[in-house]
């Protein structure tokens, strides 16, 4: 049975960055599960809670020592997504948010990763429109996927509910 694929899609199916935005879906994903198997994330309304996992950990994830680490929270501190706003009916872009020192660094960094995370599952940039810097945008996945996987290391229960019976 052949499965009716509109062009637009397929561009973006074979596209270069397609395993790469795979691997960010499931990872962002799986991190997600994680958080709502831990009562503490859980919130009323069936979410996990992002904000609470970073006030939990922020002092911890100041103390990480990576350099791949470092090297991800230099990039999107100087590359923040921008977020999809409607105005006037018509869609456009957000200015970045710069990250204020006031707040933990994790709980803008986990915003920020929600944020590309919601760029691309919602079509809102990567890869649907022709963009001037398309790196730009593969980077702010990579550098996702390296600040997620330092968080697994800041709470026993998400690291584990993260890796059950994957694979299995």
């Amino acid at each position: 049975m052949r499965i009716p694929v509109p062009e637009a899609i397929q561009r973006i199916a074979a596209s270069e960055d397609r395993i790469l935005a795979w691997h960010f879906f499931v990872f962002f994903s799986r991190f997600e599960y994680a958080l709502k198997r831990c009562d503490e994330y859980l919130t009323v309304s069936a979410q996990p809670n992002w904000d609470k996992f970073a006030s939990d950990h922020a002092n911890q994830f100041d103390n990480l020592e990576s350099i791949a680490l470092k090297a991800a929270v230099t990039y999107i501190k100087e590359n923040p997504p921008r977020k999809q706003l409607q105005q006037a009916g018509k869609l456009s872009w957000s200015e970045p948010q710069v990250y204020d020192t006031r707040e933990p660094l994790l709980l803008w960094l986990l915003r920020m990763v929600r944020c590309i995370r919601n760029n691309l599952f919602h079509g809102g940039k990567f890869p649907l429109i022709p963009i001037s810097d398309p790196s730009r945008d593969r980077e702010l996945l990579l550098n996702s996927m390296y600040i997620l996987e330092s968080c697994l290391s800041l709470n026993r229960k998400v690291e584990c509910q993260f890796y059950k019976r994957i694979g299995e």
